[in-house]
């Protein structure tokens, strides 16, 4: 089946090996890094837990009939990959105290052993405010690659220090000049950009969860399309009059004013100074995330915002009519703490990525997964 990414540009080349991720659930072991510590009094109940073999919206669920409460009222940060061992937090709204057995919850998870699945609760602690969509600052990831060989690009009989330079290359690029940031195969799920096209078409009513899957799907797509126009123009990290900037680690945006002095000198000196703070990853460029509103985006950006998407105007204006607001996002993202090494046919990697960026994403640069 076709999938939404694996057509897309990369931006250092392509793959230098093949190999296989998720062979098993411990391959991919993904840490949800809150970024502030619970204040231990509040409405809400924090859990930390981890699992293995089940959907984030499945723990949810759990929670929630454990709780006997609406699943709304369970909060959650990301979603997190079924297929891998993962650490997040939930919140629940439980304002009159609570005697729960929240360790029943692992109890639960454990009555089916044929998918090995399993819940472990790490923390229960309480705060003053719901666990939001995005709360989170981070994940740390530590994954390993089996099967892995040589890509036809290296050379089938290249020896594993030949391999082993190649990745250090690579890697070096991604850790010093960002990593495309588009959203991972996981984002689309098996049918929500058909589904939202077809919510577009015969704006048909829909489950409040399903409606908010298949407008994230199509916003993705739409962004996943800017980015491949502009690493193929190869001007992804490099500044576009009218391109919006974000600030590295915040969603603040800015635009230059380019007519507002007319000084040539004062001009060249804004641009130089905004080439250096895109090659020291302080500020980024960033692509639209489709829906009502001006995008602020201008000029030459605008012209290839609008053509990489021009023949996808029913899913822009039926994002609009949804009344989705329009943002933006960084088109690339800077690992953090990135560590690998080779053993025998694996190669073993952790690193750090900012909230809402795929490690899958990073892996497809190194590595063409089988």
């Amino acid at each position: 089946m076709p999938t939404h990414t694996e057509h897309l540009a990369y931006a250092y080349g392509g793959p230098v090996a093949t190999g296989k991720i998720k062979a098993i659930p411990e391959d991919f072991f993904v840490d949800e890094l809150l970024g502030f510590e619970p204040s231990g009094e509040g409405e809400h109940v924090f859990l930390h837990i981890e699992k293995r073999a089940l959907t984030t919206l499945a723990v949810r669920d759990k929670i929630a009939a454990l709780a006997s409460c609406k699943s709304m009222d369970v909060g959650y940060s990301g979603l997190k990959d079924k297929w891998a061992v993962t650490r997040q937090w939930f919140s629940v709204y439980l304002p009159g105290g609570d005697q729960l057995d929240w360790q029943s919850l692992a109890e639960q998870a454990s009555s089916d052993n044929s998918s090995g699945a399993y819940i472990k609760l790490l923390t229960v602690c309480r705060h003053s405010r719901k666990l939001r969509r995005g709360a989170h600052k981070a994940n740390a990831f530590k994954l390993v690659v089996s099967s892995l060989s040589a890509s036809s690009s290296v050379s089938a009989s290249a020896s594993a220090d030949d391999l082993n330079e190649q990745l250090t290359l690579k890697i070096k690029a991604l850790c010093e000049q960002g990593v495309p940031n588009y959203f991972g195969e996981q984002r689309f799920g098996k049918s929500n950009l058909p589904k939202a096209r077809a919510l577009f078409s015969a704006n048909k009513r829909m489950p409040r969860e399903q409606r908010s899957l298949c407008l994230s799907a199509a916003r993705s797509y739409l962004f996943n399309r800017v980015l491949d126009a502009r690493i193929s123009a190869s001007n992804w990290s490099t500044y576009v009059d009218g391109d919006v900037l974000m600030l590295d680690g915040s969603r603040s945006r800015f635009v230059l004013d380019a007519e507002s002095d007319s000084d040539a000198d004062f001009s060249e000196k804004v641009a130089a100074k905004i080439e250096q703070r895109l090659a020291q990853g302080d500020i980024h460029i960033s692509g639209p995330m489709c829906g009502r509103g001006c995008s602020g985006v201008t000029a030459a950006a605008e012209q290839l915002e609008d053509a990489a998407i021009a023949d996808e105007i029913a899913l822009v204006e039926g994002l609009d009519r949804q009344g989705v607001d329009v943002a933006r996002r960084p088109l690339r993202c800077f690992p953090k703490q990135f560590e690998w090494q080779l053993e025998d046919e694996k190669c073993h990697l952790s690193f750090i990525l900012p909230t809402g960026s795929y490690a899958t994403v990073l892996i497809r640069e190194l590595v063409e997964c089988l």
